[in-house]
């Protein structure tokens, strides 16, 4: 096995985005989350999106701007139900304007700028973890949980239903080489994380975080269980796995241990492979 080391993770690394993209994302996955509550759920929907409205507002205090910069047809445009919740819209908008740290003399919101990535991660953290919050606050948090990653399931068939990639005719064309390259290039440039690779093979490899930036922006509500299922949990549901050439399995993250064990393989190379000992991820690259 190859072990290599990488310290990467940065607060003040920046990176150029869409503002206007970047709330149209936001809300198509606020959207999806409503689509699929009012599925199961139609009786209590406002009454759920009001707790995580109230949630917004919580963190807002005082903090107001100028929302007339925004252009709320573009937003808005292939929305069917979170527009009837102008207000909701409204102090969604505004909580990503405040964590973004975006400036009040902002010219033009149609170029992209240049905005410190770890605010980009916290601004999107924060806001999905108040999505699922709401659950808890609505339903306790057995049944919230229960009932969210339900919810789960149907976004995670819906992200496949929209996957245009075309699956290899060769399974075996399929190697870590690129994907780990993305990853290095990636994390290095917006500051991701600290963390040691171990590459069995071209088609396996485990990683071992240290450090890194989704449970970080997340640390300051002291409650790791509500930060995992709004952030990695989608990831980690059995189903994400299913009709997949490579797939990644965890048994641990940053939210609640002091490592995070990601393990990725070709399924056709390395069959129903077991994960590596927590002994041995925990010591790798520190013999």
């Amino acid at each position: 096995m190859k072990i290599e080391t990488y310290s990467f993770y940065n607060e003040t690394a920046k990176i150029n985005i869409n503002i206007t993209k970047y709330i149209k994302t936001n809300f198509g996955r606020i959207e999806s989350v409503i689509k699929y509550f009012k599925k199961l759920h139609p009786d209590r929907l406002d009454e759920y999106l009001l707790s995580f409205q109230n949630r917004i507002v919580s963190n807002l205090g005082e903090f107001r701007y100028n929302l007339e910069k925004f252009d709320l047809e573009v937003i808005e445009q292939d929305l069917r139900l979170l527009v009837e919740y102008p207000e909701l819209e409204e102090v969604i908008i505004l909580l990503l304007c405040k964590l973004l740290e975006l400036p009040e003399d902002l010219d033009s919101i149609e170029e992209e700028i240049e905005l410190i990535y770890f605010n980009v991660r916290k601004a999107e953290g924060h806001l999905s973890y108040y999505r699922v919050k709401a659950f808890e606050d609505l339903l306790g948090k057995e049944e919230g949980t229960k009932f969210y990653k339900e919810i789960v399931e149907y976004l995670i068939k819906e992200t496949k239903e929209q996957d245009t990639s075309d699956q290899p005719e060769d399974p075996l064309s399929l190697t870590r080489t690129e994907s780990r390259e993305f990853v290095l290039k990636r994390y290095a440039k917006y500051g991701v994380a600290n963390f040691t690779l171990g590459r069995y093979d071209d088609f396996k490899e485990i990683y071992r975080f240290d450090k890194c930036i989704v449970p970080e922006v997340l640390k300051v509500f002291n409650d790791p269980d509500i930060a995992y299922l709004s952030s990695c949990y989608p990831r980690d549901s059995p189903s994400s796995n299913e009709g997949h050439i490579v797939k990644m399995r965890r048994t641990r993250t940053l939210h609640h241990d002091d490592m995070c064990d990601e393990l990725y393989w070709n399924d056709y190379v390395h069959p129903n492979t077991k994960h590596p000992s927590i002994e041995f991820t925990k010591s790798m690259g520190k013999e």
